[in-house]
């Protein structure tokens, strides 16, 4: 069994392919954000008296209220408290829904406030758009993975096709985790787009736009958590795969090793692998290992995972955190340490804390009840996000 200190790991000796020699990896680049709207609220239409006293039967056959008035053409209710909110909030958006209505629901000044709006229309998606995209993405990613992995035995064809089908199917089941998430939730939400881009992953990642807003906290959480959570068990099991097909090889001195390795590859998946004997040995001349496309496909599904749960903006991170915490305070704490990690992380991942910093420039919506707390089975699943948070991270090989 090789010695993974010193050799594998301590020593960088995965042989990278040469589009990876010829610069660092832009790691910033792997972004796959699940955005958000931002201006989700539609244009204030005046209603009628007539329109204001129907509405407000609806308001009042779920909530109590303490005073209801049409403020500036606006249905606008104030709410006794305490009273239960979350499910009855669910239900008057069902009955608002069937008129083409929507509500939001906020705490201000001390008072629960509810507001009727009409529902803004739903622009449909470019299905132009949308595959020209995933063609697009499916030849960098070949080309890529055609130049790449040529010491890993395979031939250039094999190694493109398995390359663009091991990083689409990354990228891809995460999207759909918040695709399925939001279509559970009765969210608009598009198809994932892929995004093509250079060298070494030959993609920019991959994203959903949201169209409407996610009822409460509950399905906000949902929808930004489900999506890190499935892209980590693909990028998981490619990782299996991928590192116990590695093949040995001679590294030269001085050429191009991986400089970061995830925390789950170095303490859990390698020692486990190991002893399972499912790492090929190395033996003289050969010093290292040359990655195969599906073990660089984990890899950067990892990094992914990584990014998108960094606790900021409009990244997966962000709408759990938007979902658990109410105060503005402690999430800008948060977004300032996200920065802080990503800049003492490295240079690679430099334009990625720009990214944050503008990202975190545009208020986060939040959802349409703004005010029912977050439910406490979702609170534990928060540590949950943590620790893959922690697997994922990379560190210095």
């Amino acid at each position: 069994m090789p010695d993974l200190r010193k050799k594998p790991f301590s020593q960088n000796v995965f042989r990278r392919s040469p589009f990876q020699d010829s610069k660092k990896p832009r790691l910033y680049a792997e972004l796959n954000i699940m955005s958000d709207p931002t201006n989700q609220e539609p244009e204030k239409q005046a209603f009628q008296q007539a329109d204001f006293e129907g509405i407000t039967q609806i308001v009042t056959s779920e909530f109590q209220v303490d005073e209801a008035i049409l403020e500036r053409g606006t249905p606008t209710y104030s709410l006794k408290w305490p009273q239960e909110t979350k499910h009855t909030f669910l239900r008057l958006l069902k009955k608002l829904n069937e008129i083409k209505l929507i509500a939001f629901l906020r705490k201000t000044e001390g008072k629960i406030i509810l507001t009727v709006t009409p529902k803004p229309p739903v622009k449909p998606s470019s299905s132009k758009i949308y595959w020209g995209f995933f063609i697009a993405t499916v030849a960098t990613t070949f080309v890529t993975g055609y130049f790449s992995f040529g010491e890993a035995g395979l031939s250039p064809i094999l190694s493109g096709a398995i390359y663009s089908a091991a990083i689409l199917t990354v990228l891809g089941i995460h999207e759909m985790g918040h695709k399925v998430t939001a279509n559970r939730r009765k969210v608009e939400a598009t198809s994932p787009y892929f995004i093509p881009g250079p060298p070494p992953l030959g993609t920019l990642g991959a994203v959903i736009m949201q169209k409407s807003l996610p009822p409460n906290r509950d399905a906000l959480f949902d929808i930004g958590s489900n999506g890190p959570l499935a892209g980590f068990v693909v990028a998981i099991v490619f990782s299996v795969i991928g590192l116990a097909t590695l093949v040995p090889i001679n590294i030269p001195a001085g050429a191009g090793t991986l400089p970061l390795v995830p925390v789950s590859w170095t303490y859990v998946l390698l020692p486990a692998l190991n002893s399972l004997h499912l790492i090929p040995q190395i033996t003289a001349p050969n010093n290292g290992f040359a990655l195969n496309p599906i073990a660089w496909a984990g890899w950067a599904g990892m990094i992914v995972t990584m990014l998108n749960l960094l606790p900021a903006a409009m990244l997966d991170g962000g709408h759990v955190a938007r979902s658990t915490l109410a105060s503005d305070r402690w999430r800008f704490v948060l977004t300032i340490l996200s920065v802080a990690i990503l800049v003492f992380s490295g240079p690679s991942f430099i334009v990625m804390a720009f990214l944050v910093v503008f990202m975190s420039l545009f208020r986060h919506p939040g959802p349409l009840d703004d005010v029912s707390a977050l439910s406490r089975s979702r609170k534990l699943v928060t540590v949950a996000m943590i620790a893959v948070f922690a697997f994922s991270f990379p560190i210095a090989a």
